[in-house]
């Protein structure tokens, strides 16, 4: 016999299989119809979780309006950053 917390622990890894499921029935349907968007599995543990939380917080007081203070907004935003830091890097001009 399990416990209810097991039962409930039961209950989230089920709820994850779907969402994961679902994440790549979409990002097919997607791919078929020629679309550009993309889904992505991220997780986000407690540090990282904390960390955008600070950010939004961070732009919350600069004044960053609020459709660009969403966790899709910044992590795209890292990306882009990243991304060019990498290909300064690559092409020698850092």
């Amino acid at each position: 016999m399990s416990t209810h917390r097991e039962y409930l622990q039961q209950k989230f890894y089920k709820k994850m299989e779907n969402y994961d499921e679902l994440v790549r029935d979409i990002n097919e349907r997607a791919r078929h119809l020629g679309n550009e968007t993309y889904l992505t599995h991220l997780r986000l543990y407690k540090e990282q979780k904390d960390q955008m939380e600070d950010i939004m917080r961070y732009f919350d007081q600069a004044g960053v309006e609020p459709s660009k203070n969403t966790t899709e907004a910044i992590l795209t935003l890292a990306l882009q950053e990243f991304h060019q830091y990498l290909m300064g890097i690559k092409n020698g001009e850092k």
